[in-house]
């Protein structure tokens, strides 16, 4: 699993086997960040607000950039209805600029609720108790016998990567590698070291 980080640019630096989540609200711009192919990804911003405006912007400011895994998709935390409904416009403006859309998953989405010929990637999201529970599992597994690849969002714990890693995803991020980036990223990356050897 790959751990993406938003923000904590200089932290992230200093650690290869970490991805760079780009957020609409950090203003990022492309010479500031390392962007390696296939070590970097987009998200919306939703969990804290969604800025129509700053999500095209990014857009907009990584456009031509190769190697972007994904981009969620824009969407409503915790339900499934909106964030299917607003998926057609987004994903089409995302995949017009040449990038990977992919559909967050909430909370009450099933299986044949996602458009799957359609969608680059699956983002795990939802409400803690759903983001681990069968249905998103279901969802994780479908995804992956697909061959698309699968990010987990809000993993800010190691019962939670443990999790992630026993359904497969392939790559994860979480606010506390963020804030303090100097003690959690080398705690996570130990962790994940550590459970590849045993």
């Amino acid at each position: 699993m790959i751990l993406f980080v938003s923000g904590a640019t200089l932290s992230v630096r200093r650690y290869d086997e970490v991805g760079e989540l780009i957020v609409p609200a950090a203003r990022n711009k492309p010479d500031n960040l390392r962007l390696r192919p296939g070590w970097w990804a987009m998200d919306n911003g939703a969990f804290s607000q969604f800025e129509p405006e700053l999500f095209v912007r990014m857009l907009e400011d990584f456009y031509g950039h190769p190697g972007c895994r994904f981009v969620a998709a824009p969407d409503r935390v915790g339900d499934a209805h909106q964030t299917l409904s607003q998926w057609p416009f987004w994903s089409k403006l995302i995949r017009g600029v040449g990038f990977v859309p992919a559909l967050v998953a909430q909370d009450g989405m099933t299986v044949n609720d996602v458009p799957w010929k359609e969608i680059g990637a699956l983002f795990i999201g939802g409400c803690d108790p759903w983001k681990l529970g069968t249905q998103a599992m279901e969802l994780t597994a479908y995804a992956k016998a697909r061959g698309l690849w699968v990010h987990m969002g809000r993993v800010n714990s190691d019962e939670r990567i443990w999790a992630a890693d026993a359904r497969g995803i392939d790559s994860f991020d979480g606010s506390r590698h963020s804030w303090y980036p100097d003690t959690h990223i080398p705690r996570t990356l130990a962790a994940l070291e550590q459970g590849r050897l045993l």
